[in-house]
């Protein structure tokens, strides 16, 4: 008898909406393809703001408040919340009631030799990531990023679309990078510093601020 594995998507504005595309194609051809004994399906989102199911076509339900969910078993919530400090935040929650979390890596991603990933962290389309390196737990790696050699990215962080990590970089703890930022070989971002998109990152950047330009300047924290 086969059984069924459920996922719940936490958060449904518009980064949770890409993550529920993503999952429909891991199940039709990715890791979430039924076997010969188990089945999977997106039971719904939880979430406590948005309400994109009575706005889009094609969506599964809203569950619960993120607060209110509870665990069940066989049942794995998928972080669609992009955002370093309120995924830290709800993750810790969800953990501390016992939810388990799926590690959601799209079928198209490229994934080299010696490459660990954590748990809980979301891989969507077309990212690469090179050899030797460490993806932590709950990071977001939005589509077409490059993640090179020899890099850590902590846990919490998250990298928008196209984004370029390259040899060596060190991203501490919820880091965010803005779409097309590239850091350059062997740089160290702090922990919850922001980098502005289409940035080009140079040197060391401290944590907790803000930086953008060509090359990238502090312009706040």
């Amino acid at each position: 008898m086969r059984i069924t594995k459920k996922l719940v998507i936490m958060g449904a504005g518009g980064f949770g909406r890409e993550v529920h595309a993503w999952l429909l194609d891991s199940i039709n051809k990715g890791d979430c393809k039924a076997t010969s004994d188990t089945v999977w399906e997106i039971a719904g989102f939880i979430t406590d703001v948005y309400h994109a199911p009575d706005a889009y076509p094609n969506l599964p339900p809203i569950l619960s408040r993120i607060d209110d969910y509870v665990p069940e078993p066989n049942t794995y919530v998928v972080c669609g919340i992009a955002d370093p400090a309120a995924k830290k935040l709800l993750t810790d929650r969800l953990l501390a009631k016992g939810a388990e979390f799926f590690t959601l890596i799209h079928p198209t991603v490229v994934i080299g030799t010696n490459v660990v990933i954590g748990k809980g962290t979301v891989i969507c389309p077309l990212t690469v990531l090179s050899t030797d390196l460490v993806v932590g737990d709950f990071v977001t790696i939005n589509s077409s990023c490059t993640v090179g050699h020899d890099s850590r990215t902590g846990n919490y962080c998250t990298l928008s679309g196209h984004c370029d990590v390259t040899g060596g970089v060190t991203l501490l703890e919820g880091a965010f990078l803005g779409s097309h930022a590239v850091i350059v070989p062997k740089v160290v971002v702090g922990e919850y510093a922001v980098i502005g998109a289409g940035s080009v990152v140079i040197r060391k950047v401290a944590p907790g601020v803000t930086v953008f330009g060509v090359p990238a300047k502090r312009i706040s924290g």
